[in-house]
Formats: C-alpha cells, sequence, structure tokens
C-alpha cells in the first residue's frame, strides 16, 4: 500500500497548523500594552503652536525673542492603523493683546506612530511677529515692538527606531491607538532633517536695541541641517490607566547657513547640537483616552557676519479627548467591556 499521499497530507495540515499558530502569535508583549490599530480613533482636541526666533548678542546688548501672537485652536481629527489626520480652527475670541500684532500661520504635520517606528513630518509658515519684552525697540515703554513683515518657515522630518517595541508603545501616549498598562521604556535611534528661512523687510534688530545691526540691514537666514539622533523614552504607568510620557532625542547635525543684508552676505558651516522633547500625561481605559500633550524641538547656529547666536523653537500643546470605534467583529473583542 502506497502511504505516501497520506504522509503528504499528514505534512500539509501540520504545516498550516504552525503557520496559523505563528500568523495569530502577537508581535508584542499583550501584559505591557493592547493596540488598538484596527479602530478607527475620533479625537476633539485644544491645541496651539509656536514657531518663535531667539537672538542672543554680545554682552552689552539686550537679547531679543520674538514669540507668536495666536489664539488656542479648537480642533477634529481621526486615526486609522497609524495614519492621522486632523483639521482646527483658531478660536479668534480668545486672542491675545492686540498691541502685539497678530500672527497668520500654516501648520501642517505628518505624525506616524507606528509599532517599530516613529515619523515626524512638519510644514510651518508663519507671519507676524513681535519682541516679547514691552519697550525693547520702541519710544513708547508701554508699547511693543511689532514685525508685521517677519516670517519664519520651517519644513522638514523626523525618523526614530523603537528599539524596545515589543513592551513600550508610543502611540499610547500621543496618539491613542494603543493603550500602556505596564511601566516600560525604550532607547531611540534615529536622524532628522528639515530646512529653515527667516526673513523681513527690515533688518531683525532693531536701530535702538543695535544700531550696527540694523544698518546693515541683515534681515535673511536660510538653514539647513541633516544628522543622527539618540535618545530614550519612558512611560509611567499607575493603577493601569494613569500614564505621564517622557521622550528625550538628542541629534548631532551637519548645518549650512546663510545670512544676507544691505551689501554683506555669507555661508557658513558647522555641526549644530538639537533636541526633541515630547510629554505627556492622561487617562486611558479601552473605548477612550484623555491626554495633554507637548512635542517641542530646538535648533541653534552661530552667525557669521556679527557674534551673534540664534536659535528657533517650534512646538505645540495639544489636550485631546479620544473615542476608539471598532470596524469589525475582532476589534469589538479586543476593545471589549469598559475597564
Amino acid at each position: 500500500m502506497n502511504r505516501s499521499p497520506y504522509l503528504l497530507l499528514i505534512c500539509a495540515l501540520s504545516f498550516s497548523a504552525v503557520r496559523a499558530q505563528v500568523y495569530n502569535e502577537p508581535d508584542h508583549d499583550t501584559t505591557y500594552y493592547r493596540s488598538f490599530k484596527g479602530t478607527i480613533i475620533g479625537r476633539v482636541y485644544l491645541s496651539r503652536s509656536y514657531l518663535q526666533f531667539k537672538m542672543e548678542p554680545p554682552a552689552g546688548i539686550h537679547s531679543m525673542n520674538y514669540p507668536v501672537n495666536k489664539p488656542l485652536s479648537l480642533g477634529v481629527g481621526l486615526t486609522y492603523k497609524s495614519l492621522s489626520f486632523s483639521f482646527s480652527k483658531g478660536l479668534n475670541f480668545l486672542h491675545s493683546n492686540s498691541s502685539k500684532g497678530s500672527t497668520k500661520s500654516t501648520d501642517l504635520q505628518l505624525r506616524l506612530y507606528k509599532r517599530k517606528w516613529t515619523i515626524d513630518a512638519v510644514a510651518s509658515f508663519y507671519k507676524g511677529y513681535y519682541l516679547d519684552t514691552r519697550g525693547l525697540g520702541v519710544e513708547d515703554s508701554h508699547r511693543y515692538y511689532v514685525r508685521p513683515d517677519m516670517k519664519i518657515s520651517m519644513v522638514g522630518t523626523s525618523v526614530v527606531r523603537v528599539l524596545n517595541d515589543r513592551r513600550f508603545c508610543y502611540g499610547a501616549g500621543l496618539s491613542q491607538n494603543a493603550w500602556q498598562q505596564k511601566s516600560a521604556g525604550s532607547f531611540l535611534l534615529g536622524g532628522e532633517a528639515f530646512y529653515v528661512s527667516i526673513s523681513g523687510d527690515s533688518a531683525f534688530a532693531p536701530y535702538k536695541v543695535d544700531p550696527v545691526y540694523n544698518q546693515s540691514n541683515l534681515r535673511k537666514i536660510r538653514l539647513f541641517e541633516i544628522g543622527p539622533g539618540v535618545g530614550y523614552a519612558y512611560t509611567l504607568v499607575l493603577q493601569k490607566h494613569y500614564f505621564l510620557l517622557g521622550s528625550f532625542e538628542a541629534n548631532l547635525n551637519f548645518r549650512f547657513s546663510h545670512e544676507s543684508g544691505t551689501g554683506i552676505g555669507g555661508d557658513k558651516v558647522g555641526i549644530s547640537p538639537n533636541y526633541m522633547l515630547r510629554l505627556a500625561t492622561g487617562y486611558n481605559t479601552s473605548k477612550w483616552g484623555l491626554s495633554l500633550a507637548w512635542l517641542t524641538t530646538g535648533v541653534k547656529l552661530q552667525g557669521k557676519e556679527f557674534d551673534y547666536r540664534y536659535s528657533i523653537t517650534a512646538g505645540n500643546y495639544r489636550l485631546v479627548y479620544a473615542r476608539r470605534i471598532a470596524i469589525n467583529r475582532k476589534m469589538k473583542q479586543i476593545i471589549g467591556p469598559e475597564d
């Protein structure tokens, strides 16, 4: 009797069983976090973004900080798997002091919080700044020096590899696509690249603060940076539901910058230490989450024409309520009843 067909059938069934077992095995430690990547996550949030410029001159000259003047925004958003989309509108009735001028801005953000990778891509365009020290650069000590012509643009991306992806999840604290149920952390490896443009109709420093700089009419700075980075992230979980996330990444970037004004201009190449900080706290359950998050990044450079140090800081504050919506029977089982 030829047993070959039976042996082949047994082998095929065994292979299918092993394959099914491997396929169904979770790609992370489910005792540390629960993934909701198959759900639709709806959210409502309050947020405020900023992109500010600081000038640190030599000793004896007052430092100058140019922040934005824009109100809080109310927004709605959706996340499916690792992709998020959101839309927000400024609450103009909450606008700050009108004597500081106004800031017009456009922020485009793409944030992917995957299990192993975190990708941040931003394109920010701001116009309208003021000096945050009342009376600095103007005759009236009760007024602000306002620059409606000043524009700052930043376009760039950051990519980070999460090394302990089996126990730590970025998305649990920042995009609500998971629920971190035990404390865990991870070392981070990655890199960033971005371009920054700062320009105005006249010199950045007012005549009353630095007449020499002002008369040079240095009014344009272009900057490109690229380089690797390392960091560490940790989520502290209390009573399974409360969490506190902290993440810090340090980058060592190759920098190319260009300054230009009336009759002056020059290129400079160097190395810049930059950073990205992420903080979040909140409360998570299987069906909904509430979080307060702050993301910020900083860039520093040394001027060529004058002994000035410049820094650009970009970031976002966000208060979010998120609701998870199951789209199939399997996800309904994963979400389950309210914990």
